[in-house]
C-alpha cells in the first residue's frame, strides 16, 4: 500500500511568549492512498488545525508534511493536490447546480467539452442529474452537500479533506450521507481525510481512525480496534458507552492480567501494549455495556442491583449498582416478551470471555 500523506514530528504553536498556544504536538502519521481516514476528537483537540495544515491554510511550526511523496513546505493551497469541503457548503447562489460543479474546472482553464463531460460524470456520481439546472436555494440541505462534494471531486484531487461536512444536517439525513460519502470514496478511489467529533460517524465510515486530545494523537487504529481495544481512558470514554471498574491485580502472565472482581471472583483481562502493572496494584479495566449478560441473582461473575432503566427502542440500558457500590451499565436487546427488571431487583452479570481490558491510564 502506497502512502498518500506522510507527517513527521508536526507541531503548531499560535502566538508567542506568555500568550502562545500549542495546538499540535509531535504528530506522526501516515495515510494510505485510497484510504478513508478520520481525525476524531472533541472541540479544540487540534483536528481541524491538522486538516488545515494538510490543505495549506496553516503552516507548521515544526516537522514535515508530504503529499504523494512531495514536501509541502512553502506550498499554498492552490499548489497542493487537495480539495476541501467545509461545514458551510459555500455554493454560489446565482449559479445552477451544474455551474457550481464546473466552476473550479473553468478556473483551471479546462475546455468547455471537458468541463461539460466532467460535470455530467459528477452529477451522475452524486445522483443529482435531475437537479442540474436548479439553484442552491431550490434544493435541500442534503442535496447541497452532494453538490459541494461533486464540486470538490470534479478536479480529481489526490486527497479530499472534509471538515465536519455533515454537522448541519438532521439525524436521518446525516446517516444517509454517511453511507453516501463512503460510496463516493469507494467509487472514486480518492483518499478522504475526514474530521468529526461524532464517534458514530467515525466508526461507520472509516478505514482507520486517529483519536485526538489536546493536540496529540492518543490512539490510531481501525474502528474495531479503537472500540474494542482502547488503550487509554479518554479513548474508551469518548468512543461509545463504557464501564470502568477499579480492580486489583492478582497475577500477570504475558499480556494478560488476572483481576479480582467485586464479590471475589477472578477474571482475566488483556493488557495494552507497553503497560505492565505490578501485583497488588489497582488498575482500571473496561467492558462495554453490550458485552455483559444479565442473569438471575447469584449467577455470573458480578452481582448487583437494578438502579434504573432507559428504553431506546431497539434496546434498553440498565443502570446497575454492583455489590461494592461501583456503577455499571448493561445494554440488552429488546424483545416483545422480555420484561424489564424493576429498580431494586437483584441480578447476576456475566462477562464474555476476552471482553475485559485494562487501560493504560
Amino acid at each position: 500500500m502506497t502512502q498518500e500523506i506522510e507527517i513527521a514530528g508536526l507541531s503548531k504553536v499560535f502566538g508567542q511568549g506568555a500568550s502562545a498556544f500549542r495546538a499540535l504536538t509531535d504528530i506522526n502519521l501516515s495515510i494510505d492512498t485510497g484510504e478513508f481516514f478520520t481525525l476524531l476528537g472533541p472541540s479544540g483537540c487540534g483536528k481541524t488545525t491538522l486538516l488545515r495544515m494538510i490543505a495549506g491554510f496553516e503552516h507548521p511550526t515544526g516537522g514535515t508534511l508530504k503529499i504523494a511523496g512531495e514536501e509541502m513546505a512553502g506550498k499554498g493551497p492552490n499548489a497542493r493536490p487537495v480539495n476541501t469541503v467545509f461545514q458551510s457548503y459555500a455554493l454560489f447562489p446565482h449559479m445552477t447546480v451544474a455551474q457550481n460543479i464546473g466552476f473550479g474546472l473553468k478556473m483551471l482553464g479546462k475546455s468547455r467539452s471537458e468541463v461539460d463531460k466532467t460535470v455530467a460524470e459528477m452529477l451522475r456520481l452524486v445522483r443529482m442529474e435531475p437537479m442540474a439546472d436548479r439553484k442552491p436555494s431550490e434544493i435541500s440541505g442534503g442535496q447541497q452537500q452532494r453538490v459541494a462534494l461533486a464540486r470538490a471531486l470534479a478536479p480529481r484531487p489526490r486527497v479530499l479533506l472534509l471538515d465536519e461536512p455533515l454537522s448541519a444536517l438532521d439525524l436521518k439525513l446525516r446517516k444517509e450521507m454517511q453511507s453516501e460519502l463512503k460510496r463516493l470514496q469507494t467509487e472514486t478511489g480518492i483518499t478522504f481525510v475526514f474530521v468529526t467529533h461524532d464517534q458514530e460517524e467515525a466508526l461507520t465510515m472509516s478505514d482507520r481512525i486517529a483519536v485526538m486530545s489536546a493536540g496529540r494523537i492518543l490512539q490510531l487504529g481501525t474502528p474495531h480496534d479503537i472500540y474494542h481495544a482502547p488503550a487509554e481512558r479518554f479513548v474508551a470514554d469518548f468512543i461509545g458507552d463504557t464501564n470502568f471498574l477499579d480492580l486489583p491485580v492478582t497475577a500477570i502472565s504475558g499480556d494478560v492480567a488476572t483481576l479480582t472482581l467485586p464479590g471475589g471472583q477472578s477474571a482475566e483481562a488483556r493488557l495494552p501494549a507497553g503497560y505492565l502493572p505490578v501485583i497488588g496494584e489497582t488498575v482500571t479495566a473496561v467492558v462495554r455495556p453490550e458485552q455483559a449478560v444479565l442473569g438471575e441473582p447469584g449467577s455470573g461473575m458480578l452481582s448487583g442491583t437494578v438502579a434504573s432503566s432507559v428504553f431506546f427502542g431497539t434496546d434498553t440500558h440498565l443502570h446497575l449498582t454492583l455489590s461494592d457500590g461501583q456503577d455499571f451499565i448493561l445494554r440488552r436487546q429488546n424483545t416483545a416478551d422480555l420484561p424489564v427488571p424493576q429498580p431494586g431487583t437483584p441480578v447476576g452479570i456475566t462477562l464474555g470471555a476476552g471482553t475485559l481490558r485494562v487501560l493504560r491510564s
